[in-house]
């Protein structure tokens, strides 16, 4: 029975050492795994970076090359659009054609005169009526323009400026004022047949 007993212990102290050396192998490849499989994860988030800055810069590449390409587009477009440096609008070009086109009015017609009753009234330009100075009044040239009135039957001229808005009753196309008729020399007649022609001023 003694026998028995140590042939058990002795069995048993060789399944635990043996059981040991297991657990220190199992343990031994497990470490070394573990550590291989930190190498293998390392390389490969290494690889990933690699690849995310490499496909980062061909992305910066691919942006400068474009704006590069935009920028030498617009040059290009730029360089094909000839703007003359002093071309006229057209606004001003119709302000050339209608200033000319006033420029040549000329018109023949009845003219009249007006002066006392009126002296010292507003005209529609605003000025104060003088009977003595030499304006007009004409329904549609523009106010503060200037006119050359000449008598049909004298010949006589004489260079006006265009202050009020008349005459508005009969066939009258031009009320001058009491000097201008004078000048003109029909006042006692009270109108005359005349010719009108627009100028650029009084010594025109």
């Amino acid at each position: 029975m003694h026998s028995s007993l140590k042939y058990i212990l002795t069995a048993t102290t060789v399944l635990f050492t043996l059981s040991q050396s297991q657990a220190e192998m199992v343990q031994s490849s497990s470490f070394i795994n573990d550590s291989e499989n930190s190498g293998l994860a390392a390389r490969v988030l290494n690889k990933d970076a690699q690849n995310f800055n490499t496909h980062l810069s061909n992305l910066n590449s691919l942006s400068i090359t474009e704006r590069s390409a935009d920028k030498i587009r617009r040059q290009t477009i730029a360089a094909k659009i000839e703007i003359p440096a002093e071309e006229p609008s057209v606004i001003e070009k119709l302000n050339t054609v209608a200033s000319n086109t006033v420029r040549k009015f000329s018109q023949t017609g009845v003219a009249s005169w007006y002066g006392r009753q009126f002296h010292g009234r507003k005209t529609a330009s605003g000025e104060t009526f003088d009977m003595n100075a030499m304006t007009a009044a004409h329904r549609t040239l523009p106010l503060n323009c200037y006119i050359r009135v000449t008598n049909n039957a004298t010949g006589k001229s004489v260079v006006v400026k265009v202050n009020d808005r008349g005459p508005f009753h009969g066939n009258r196309v031009l009320d001058l004022s009491y000097g201008a008729a004078k000048q003109l020399g029909f006042t006692n007649a009270g109108q005359t047949k005349v010719s009108i022609e627009r100028v650029a001023g009084p010594n025109s």
